[in-house]
């Protein structure tokens, strides 16, 4: 293959392996020799050599509600990882009750302090000890979660989807999404379209995820010279539950006229309960959190925030391989903003 391109030995090992060493014109020419004798480099014999397993550890956590979030992102982190020559190892393991039920940091809110098991940690443990990945990626983040604390300790990269709540941030990497910013665009939105008693839905006080979103929706009602007083409704993310929190609300004197939500569950149970009006126009204007597909198909369509999740999944990988390739790299946070999806609400 050398011969073929007129290059070393060593030149084509950097163009696949380090192909920013190799001068382009150079390197298309070793990719069309490559391309003609078809050749295919043998990962497990590069993986021997090098003592790695090129595989990214990625636990599955158990789905909430109609959030579709965690499956979008596996997606996206098998892509990125796969571009870069790593596969995504996913496992399960074992999880206390107050771990199950969260979904993807920033997709669902976890209401009580982490309580990761010695099991779940030995898990962990074991896949690093035989050598089954190089890393991990943290998707379930809960307060004060011990992983990223462990990984650090052992000196195995780890990147976190979410802030890794109730604990300095600074000492771990992340990537995570502006949730405050994304019910400040919700508000901005339903103000512009003549609300001014506008409620938030989400999770109970206490929630770190869910507590960025209301502060998020309370600024920018005070922004607008709005009063939040008595319109924040909180509960655990349950349809049944939901509906009733938000139909206390809708019975106060003054009612809300809009809802701005935490998530596409609360998003849901809200329109159930504000109804529609005679000519099939729900009766109060709602805006989601995290663009779940279920949203397009309600009559009339609902606008939810985005997540931008497949950047997400481009910096949880640069910044993993980064820590791979240079040990002892300092932590790095990476903080992305959401997009509000409007989608033809009825007039008012």
């Amino acid at each position: 293959m050398a011969a073929r391109a007129g290059v070393s030995r060593q030149t084509v090992s950097n163009v696949l392996n380090a192909p920013g060493r190799v001068a382009p014109e150079t390197a298309e020419r070793v990719r069309s020799a490559i391309a003609a004798l078809g050749y295919r480099p043998n990962r497990a014999a590069r993986n021997l050599r090098e003592r790695a397993s090129r595989c990214i550890g990625f636990k599955i956590a158990h789905p909430a509600g109609l959030n579709t979030l965690l499956d979008r992102f596996l997606h996206a982190l098998a892509d990125a990882a796969g571009s870069a020559g790593y596969h995504v190892l996913l496992f399960t393991s074992p999880e206390s009750d107050a771990t199950a039920g969260a979904t993807a940091a920033s997709a669902t809110a976890t209401m009580a302090t982490a309580s990761i098991s010695d099991a779940e940690l030995a898990c962990y443990e074991d896949l690093v000890g035989t050598g089954t990945v190089d890393a991990f990626v943290v998707a379930d983040v809960v307060v004060n979660d011990p992983r990223p604390a462990w990984c650090a300790r052992m000196g195995v990269p780890c990147v976190c989807f979410g802030r890794p709540w109730g604990q300095e941030h600074k000492l771990y990497s992340w990537v995570d999404v502006d949730g405050g910013d994304g019910l400040a665009q919700s508000v901005d939105h339903l103000v512009a379209r003549g609300h001014r008693r506008i409620a938030y839905l989400g999770w109970p006080e206490g929630s770190r995820v869910g507590d960025d979103r209301r502060a998020g929706w309370d600024r920018a009602m005070r922004r607008h010279g709005l009063d939040p007083s008595g319109l924040a409704g909180g509960c655990e993310e349950d349809t049944a539950a939901v509906l009733a929190v938000a139909r206390e609300l809708l019975a106060l004197p003054d009612p809300p006229t809009a809802f701005a939500c935490g998530s596409d569950t609360f998003a849901v149970a809200a329109r159930l309960a504000g109804g529609l009006d005679p000519r099939g126009v729900p009766k109060v204007d709602v805006v989601g959190y995290d663009d779940s597909p279920a949203l397009a198909l309600m009559a009339p369509p609902m606008p939810s925030v985005r997540q931008p999740v497949d950047e997400v999944a481009r910096r949880v990988v640069d910044l993993l391989l980064e820590r791979i390739r240079t040990p002892g790299l300092p932590p790095e946070g990476v903080m992305l903003r959401p997009e509000l999806i409007t989608r033809g609400e009825a007039g008012r």
